[in-house]
């Protein structure tokens, strides 16, 4: 479907246009968001954030180019969770390094 089409089913606030832009940039929102994140969850759930975030952005904008759009929603979208993920208390590696000493230091015998 064209692009403008697509822009003005978004106008019309047609639910049609959210599938269609998955079906003509899902895959290159999943390859802006995989070059970010590694996590295939973390991949797809920026994908439906991209389409949500398009939802809620058209109308008002009107993009010149719906690819470019959603790529940046999408690499937005993706370092807010890079950056969210990787944040020193929440380092999924310290978490697990934690854990496994916390296990170490808990005295199971009772005085």
């Amino acid at each position: 479907m064209d692009n403008n089409k697509i822009i003005d089913l978004y106008w019309e606030r047609s639910e049609e246009a959210i599938k269609e832009t998955a079906i003509k940039y899902g895959n290159l929102c999943k390859y802006v968001a995989s070059n970010i994140l590694y996590n295939t969850s973390d991949i797809e759930e920026c994908l439906n954030d991209t389409l949500l975030g398009a939802w809620n952005a058209i109308p008002p904008a009107r993009p010149e180019l719906l690819s470019s759009f959603s790529c940046r929603i999408t690499g937005n979208l993706a370092l807010k969770k890079y950056e969210y993920m990787h944040a020193k208390r929440r380092n999924p590696k310290v978490l697990i390094a934690l854990n496994e000493l916390d296990e170490c230091t808990t005295n199971s015998t009772s005085y």
